[in-house]
C-alpha cells in the first residue's frame, strides 16, 4: 500500500502546514500538499480527490479555521469514504462541530507542538501499512508459497548468468547517476566582521549542517576535509561544486553587529545552474544553537524537497506514459514542471487542453506559463477562452468562489486588467482574508502598476501566509513594485 502522505488544512494555517510539510520532509516521507502542489492560480478538485486516493496516511490538521472550513471538511470525508489512514493533528484546543466529530470518532489525536509524537505516529502508521501487506502475503496457502518459491528459483538459475554481467554495468551506471543527483557539499562559512574570539561560532554552522544532512539516506555528503580545501576560494559555489563532484551547494556567512548575530545561508544546485533556495537568520549569542537547529532544518527540507519532487515527477511520467489519453494525468505532470522546464510544462498543458477544452484550469495555467515564457499572444488566446468558459459555468454555478477567481484571473490575462481588478475588488469584500484572491489580485494591480493596491493586498496576505514570500519574490508580476521602498520593507522587516 501506498506510504505517500497527505495534508488536509485551513489556509489560515499555512505556516504551520508548511512546517509539518518540511518535518515530514526531512525524515524522508513522500508528502502531497495542495500549497506546493497546484499552481497559485488553480485549485483542482479533482487533483486533490486524486491524490487523496493515492495517499495512504491522511493528515488532517485541526484548529478552529480547519473546523469551519467546508473545504477540510470534504477532504476528511473522502479520506474516510476511500478508507484511508487519518491521522489528527492538532494545533491548540478545537472544538470539533457535528460532521468532524463523527467522522474522527475513536481516532486518537496528536498535538502540533510534540513534533515527537508526530513523527512516532506517523512511523506506527508506515509500518501498519506494510505489515498489511506481508500479512496479505502470509495468509497464501502453504502449497502455493512452495511453488512459487521452486518456480523462482528455477528462473534465478538460468538468469543470473546471462543477465550478471548487464545488470552491473546498468547498476554501476545508475548508481552514479543517483550519487550526483543526490550529492551535497557544505562549506565552510565566511566571516564578516566578527571578533577573533567569535570565529569559533562558524563550527556550530557548518559542522552541524553536515551532521545533520548525513542522516539522510536518500542524500550522499561530500567529506568535510574535501569541502574545507575551498575555504575562502574566489571559485563561486557553482565552481567548486564542479569541482567536487557535488550537485548541491551549501555556504554560509556568519556576520556579527554588537550583540547580534546574522547567518546568511544558500544552497545552490549546480544541475539547475543556480540558486535554489537563501535565508537569514538573526539572534544574540544565547539564541545561536536555536538558529543553528532552524537552519539546518530549513536546508534539508529545501534539499530533500527538491530531490523527492524529481522523484514525484518520475512517477508522473510514467503514469503519462501508461495513460496517454488521461488529460489529468498529463497536466499533474505539467503542474509540476512549471518552475523547472517551463516550455514542456507549456506543452503538456496544451495536450491536456486539446483532450479536455472545457477544464478552466488548464487553459489558466497554460496561460501562466506562456506569460513566463514571454508568449503574450499565447498567454491572451488561453485567457480569453477561460473567460467565456467560466461565464458559461458561473451561469450554472453563480456562488461558486473558485469559479468567479478563475474569471478574474482569465480576464486579466486577457488583457481586461481594470475589468479583472474591480472583479478581484468586489470578491476581496466578501471574502477578505482569502490566499489565492488576495496574491492574484495583487498580480493584477502589480502589472498595471498599481504599487499601492499591490502592497496593500500583500500587506494584508503575508501575516496568514508568510511562505507566500517566497513566491512574490520569484514572480515576475511583482517587477514593477520592487523599487517602491514600501516593499522592501514589506519583504523584510528587521530593514526597517
Amino acid at each position: 500500500m501506498n506510504s505517500a502522505i497527505f495534508i488536509s488544512y485551513s489556509r489560515q494555517d499555512e505556516k504551520q502546514a508548511m512546517h509539518l510539510l518540511s518535518l515530514l520532509r526531512r525524515e524522508g516521507y513522500t508528502v502531497w500538499i495542495d500549497q506546493e502542489s497546484i499552481a497559485g492560480a488553480s485549485i483542482w478538485s479533482d487533483e486533490i480527490v486524486h491524490n487523496i486516493k493515492e495517499s495512504g496516511i491522511f493528515i488532517a490538521l485541526l484548529s478552529e479555521s480547519s473546523a469551519a472550513s467546508h473545504n477540510v471538511s470534504k477532504e476528511i470525508a473522502i479520506a474516510a469514504e476511500h478508507g484511508k489512514i487519518i491521522l489528527p493533528i492538532e494545533i491548540g484546543t478545537v472544538n470539533l462541530p457535528g460532521r468532524l466529530e463523527y467522522a474522527l470518532a475513536g481516532i486518537q489525536r496528536t498535538n502540533y507542538h510534540d513534533e515527537q509524537a508526530i513523527l512516532h505516529a506517523v512511523r506506527n502508521l508506515v509500518a501498519k501499512l506494510s505489515g498489511e501487506e506481508q500479512e496479505n502475503v502470509s495468509m497464501l496457502a502453504p502449497h502455493s508459497r512452495m511453488q512459487r518459491v521452486r518456480k523462482r528459483a528455477l528462473v534465478g538459475a538460468g538468469i543470473v548468468l546471462a543477465f550478471g554481467t548487464g545488470l552491473f554495468f546498468l547498476l554501476r551506471d545508475s548508481k552514479e547517476k543517483i550519487s550526483h543527483d543526490t550529492m551535497v557539499a557544505v562549506l565552510p562559512f565566511r566571516t564578516l566582521n566578527l571578533e577573533k574570539d567569535s570565529t569559533r561560532n562558524l563550527d556550530i554552522f557548518s559542522e552541524a549542517i553536515q551532521t545533520t544532512l548525513s542522516k539522510h539516506n536518500v542524500l550522499t555528503l561530500i567529506s568535510g576535509a574535501s569541502s574545507s580545501a575551498y575555504k575562502n576560494s574566489d571559485l563561486n559555489a557553482i565552481a567548486i561544486g564542479n569541482k567536487l563532484q557535488a550537485r548541491f551547494i551549501v555556504e554560509g556567512i556568519v556576520r556579527k553587529a554588537h550583540d547580534v548575530n546574522y547567518v546568511a545561508v544558500r544552497v545552490f544546485d549546480s544541475k539547475r545552474g543556480g540558486e535554489i533556495w537563501e535565508e537569514v537568520y538573526s539572534g544574540n549569542a544565547k539564541e545561536l544553537f536555536n538558529i543553528r537547529e532552524k537552519l539546518c532544518s530549513d536546508i534539508v527540507g529545501a534539499i530533500v524537497g527538491v530531490v523527492n519532487d524529481e522523484q514525484n515527477i518520475r512517477t508522473l511520467e510514467q503514469n503519462v506514459a501508461a495513460h496517454p489519453g488521461d488529460a489529468a494525468a498529463i497536466a499533474r505532470l505539467a503542474n509540476d514542471l512549471i518552475s523547472t522546464d517551463k516550455s514542456r510544462s507549456l506543452n503538456l498543458f496544451e495536450q491536456a487542453i486539446k483532450l479536455d477544452s472545457t477544464n478552466v484550469g488548464y487553459l489558466i495555467l497554460a496561460g501562466i506559463v506562456a506569460s513566463r515564457l514571454s508568449d503574450a499572444d499565447r498567454s491572451r488566446e488561453c485567457g480569453a477562452l477561460a473567460v467565456g468558459l467560466c461565464r458559461r459555468q458561473l451561469q450554472l454555478h453563480p456562488d461558486s468562489l473558485n469559479l468567479a477567481t478563475n474569471y478574474a484571473l482569465a480576464l486579466d490575462m486577457a488583457g481586461q486588467n481594470a475589468y479583472a481588478g474591480k472583479v478581484f475588488d468586489s470578491l476581496l469584500h466578501i471574502h477578505p482574508t482569502d490566499i489565492r484572491l488576495l496574491y492574484n489580485a495583487a498580480c493584477c494591480y502589480a502589472k498595471q502598476g498599481k504599487s499601492e493596491e499591490s502592497l496593500n493586498d500583500l500587506e494584508v496576505l503575508f501575516p496568514i501566509a508568510p511562505g507566500k514570500k517566497g513566491e512574490v519574490q520569484s514572480d515576475p508580476d511583482f517587477d514593477n513594485i520592487r523599487s517602491n521602498p514600501r516593499y522592501a520593507r514589506l519583504m523584510n522587516p528587521v530593514a526597517r
